[in-house]
């Protein structure tokens, strides 16, 4: 699973045969984990992150998108 890159210690990343799927990252930290939907931030699932954490890690996303979508 390549690493795009690493915010906050929140480990952003995606996997190689999720290709198929529209363009996402699964985030990582402390042992939780979620998904988001590059088109509209949404999240296809979280497991541990508490809402004020979602809300940084969707301003991570964002920030960043364009490094994303080039990397993948």
């Amino acid at each position: 699973m390549p690493t795009v890159f690493v915010h906050n210690g929140y480990r952003v990343s995606f996997y190689s045969y999720d290709l198929a799927e529209r363009m996402h990252v699964h985030v990582f930290k402390a042992g939780h984990e979620c998904k988001v939907w590059l088109d509209d931030l949404t999240l296809a699932f979280n497991h541990g992150f508490r809402p004020n954490q979602i809300a940084e890690i969707r301003g991570i996303v964002t920030e960043r998108r364009a490094e994303i979508v080039e990397r993948w």
